[in-house]
């Protein structure tokens, strides 16, 4: 795949093993391609830019969104199963 804008900056920071051990974990549930896609994404997605800011902010809602409805669902449950039990 052929890179559109090259890269050249670079930026560098330290993580503990515990920060990084979350990283990756959170590269892995979002299915990133590298830590770099995925850190690149975030930070550019959390000021509003980038190429995929605006992308990874709408898929951000739509996961919250999701995951509203699945805790809504489970209240229901609950609920169903406190009233068959009264």
């Amino acid at each position: 795949m052929r890179v559109m804008r090259p890269r050249n900056r670079l930026v560098i920071f330290r993580l503990s093993e515990d920060e990084y051990r979350n990283l990756k974990m959170a590269c892995s549930l979002r299915e990133a391609r590298s830590v770099s896609d995925f850190a690149r994404d975030a930070v550019l997605g959390s000021i509003g830019t980038g190429e995929r800011g605006e992308e990874s902010r709408d898929r951000r809602l739509r996961e919250l969104e999701t995951g509203i409805r699945q805790i809504l669902r489970l209240l229901e449950r609950a609920a169903d199963r406190v009233e068959t039990r009264a």
